[in-house]
């Protein structure tokens, strides 16, 4: 029988009493950017609370064959434990756990992993206390290198700590005491708890393992808020109908919300093609709630007697994934996209949009039932939501970029911004078919969006979104349409601004190596390409490049084009992490190019999907067949006028 379940804090699970073993047939260690960042961003956001839930460690007791002692081989949870001890064990974050009030220290390899010599090597060299950070370059393990970098540039920066929390609305002010990292590391230690459930020696793993991959699931957060919601407007059968109807259609992120409607619905609220062909299926006619429900018209009233109070949805942990309006025929020709967002996020943004863009809602899932529960607190104030969430999932499926789902392909850089159309060829059905959005305009919007898509790709706390959604609510409101080129300007103006907030004009924090804003970079990277592309101009003082093919992707690590470990001269270590001397590239293309010489990794690269700087580093590289502090100097002069040149605004 398992062990009751407790709650420890951070500094227990790592006292020492236990040793962790990860079993070989888990997977090595995998957590990224992203994964650290919304650890790290979430327990630096509820320093003001006494404790913190991170989730849950499953351990199973064996016998070390080589000691005879006791060993606990992680079942669950290893990415996070990995993650913990990689952070507290990090020499750049070393001397801050010294000086807390209750100094902590892991000077022993209590974390391994089975069978895998490169990762134990890295966990040694981590827990040893004489690991200086210059260590860090020559771990072995991409994975643990890779969390070893995005940790210390996170938690050893305390003015990139401050943004990111600025980007949730919560205000620290520089120079407090303690400083923020280190306020966020004896928080780690002493409030911040996992649930940790030891298993019996005699445990069947397989059965275990059987059990937990088939248990039902919990009801999620935003079922919770739907019957909250749909509890406030009580016994009216035709607003739970189009409450229903409404959530269930915006709920699928796979494609359009037009094609989850029936073609009589759908002609009724994205207009009527047999009225005006033109806009038939590709508007949003219902001007408030009202409107909508004249409009509505339910294919089953009755499926309103079928909804769930919260008590029946616990109960019976029904799913929301029921099709609009009885179900909607699928369009073939309408298409299957990703999403850049999920459904739960989603609603923050649109509780915000209905607050009238009240920046108290943090778009926080963690926040989602207790906001719905203090923001909506009416029968009409709920419809009045559905009608907001329906209206902001039109303008999202129609005019906000996703990665195109298709067979065998890859949503790295497989962008568009689609909207959808009513087609009838000749003998055959009305269907919705998909044409780019804004025309002629399209490249430039879909560059523009990916640009911050590529830079915030995490579905949480996604403000460049929101303030996206703002702008087409606002216009769509106003004029009944998306013009375009205001569009354009609207996200010009977010990118100066961005880039302003960054603080880099000025001083050396674009000269910073790993630890340059990733945003700056690829906003470089879209100058570049509106120059080339737009403007028709060439940068002064930069090679001829053809940025045509270029495309935005989940480039997430920072490339030294001259690597650090082979800056042999003073004169190179002088400017190896100048911003000349930077681009952004895949965690995966890093680890490989990280020893060779920008001579090689132009011959390699110099064809293949990059970075639009490097394909300029590159070609500057080839014209002066060498690469060292003069070219490094020159790249960082002419890329900061670029990137320091207001776009149209």
């Amino acid at each position: 029988m398992t062990s009751q379940p407790r709650l420890v804090t951070i500094r227990e699970l790592f006292n020492g009493e236990r040793r962790f073993r990860v079993p070989i047939y888990q997977r090595a260690y995998a957590w990224g950017k992203v994964e650290i960042e919304t650890l790290i961003r979430d327990i630096a956001s509820v320093l003001d609370r006494p404790s913190y839930y991170i989730g849950t460690l499953v351990l199973h007791e064996v016998r070390d064959v080589d000691s005879d002692q006791p060993l606990f081989d992680v079942i669950d949870g290893q990415q996070r434990l990995t993650t913990l001890f990689i952070t507290l064990t990090h020499p750049e974050l070393r001397p801050g756990l010294l000086e807390i009030a209750a100094p902590f220290q892991i000077a022993d390899r209590l974390l391994t992993f089975e069978e895998r010599k490169r990762s134990n090597l890295d966990l040694a060299a981590l827990a040893r206390p004489d690991t200086h950070s210059g260590a860090m370059k020559a771990l072995q393990d991409d994975g643990i290198k890779a969390g070893a970098e995005a940790v210390a540039n996170l938690l050893s920066d305390e003015n990139r700590l401050i943004r990111m929390l600025a980007d949730q609305g919560i205000p620290w002010s520089a120079g407090t005491l303690p400083v923020l990292p280190q306020r966020v590391l004896e928080y780690l230690l002493d409030h911040v708890q996992i649930v940790l459930t030891e298993l019996p020696t005699d445990t069947d793993l397989n059965h275990y393992f059987e059990v937990m991959n088939t248990r039902g699931e919990q009801l999620e957060k935003h079922e919770i808020v739907k019957a909250h919601l749909l509890g406030l407007i009580g016994e009216d059968t035709l607003g739970r109908a189009l409450f229903a109807s409404v959530w269930d259609a915006c709920s699928d992120f796979t494609g359009h919300v037009q094609a989850r409607f029936e073609p009589s619905a759908r002609s009724e609220i994205f207009g009527d093609p047999h009225h005006d062909r033109d806009k038939g299926w590709n508007t949003f006619l219902p001007v408030d709630v009202d409107d909508l429900a004249q409009r509505f018209r339910p294919a089953q009233v009755l499926r309103a007697e079928g909804e769930k109070d919260l008590d029946s949805l616990l109960a019976a942990s029904e799913s929301s994934g029921a099709p609009a309006s009885g179900g909607a025929k699928d369009d073939g020709d309408a298409g299957r996209y990703g999403a850049i967002i999920d459904f739960p996020n989603f609603l923050l943004h649109v509780l915000r949009l209905h607050a009238d863009s009240d920046r108290e809602i943090s778009l926080d899932d963690k926040k989602l039932v207790a906001q719905f529960a203090r923001t909506v607190t009416s029968a009409s104030d709920a419809l009045a939501f559905a009608y907001r969430l329906l209206r902001a999932k039109f303008l999202f499926d129609n005019f906000i970029i996703k990665p195109l789902d298709e067979p065998g392909g890859s949503d790295e850089s497989n962008w568009v911004i689609h909207r959808l159309y009513y087609t009838r060829p000749e003998a055959r059905s009305a269907k919705l078919s998909p044409r780019n959005a804004f025309g002629h305009q399209t490249q430039q919007l879909l560059m523009l969006q990916a640009m911050y898509q590529v830079t915030h790709q995490r579905r949480v706390y996604k403000e460049f979104l929101y303030q996206l959604l703002e702008f087409l609510d606002t216009s769509w409101a106003s004029i009944g349409q998306i013009q375009g080129e205001d569009f354009i300007r609207h996200i010009h103006r977010m990118a100066e601004d961005d880039l302003a907030a960054l603080g880099v004009r000025d001083g050396d924090g674009l000269d910073a190596g790993t630890g340059v804003p990733h945003f700056a970079l690829n906003l470089l990277d879209y100058k570049l390409w509106w120059l080339s592309e737009i403007e028709k101009t060439s940068p002064e003082g930069l090679p001829s490049v053809n940025a045509a093919g270029f495309r935005f992707a989940y480039r997430t690590s920072i490339e030294h084009f001259l690597a650090v470990n082979l800056a042999d001269r003073d004169d190179q270590r002088a400017v190896v992490n100048k911003f000349g001397n930077l681009c952004l590239m895949t965690r995966s293309e890093n680890s490989v190019r990280s020893d060779h010489t920008p001579d090689w990794k132009v011959a390699k690269y110099g064809t293949t999907d990059q970075s639009l700087k490097f394909y300029f580093m590159a070609e500057f590289q080839k014209e002066a067949k060498e690469w060292g502090p003069w070219q490094i100097t020159e790249q960082s002069r002419t890329m900061r006028n670029v990137l320091f040149q207001t776009l149209p605004r």
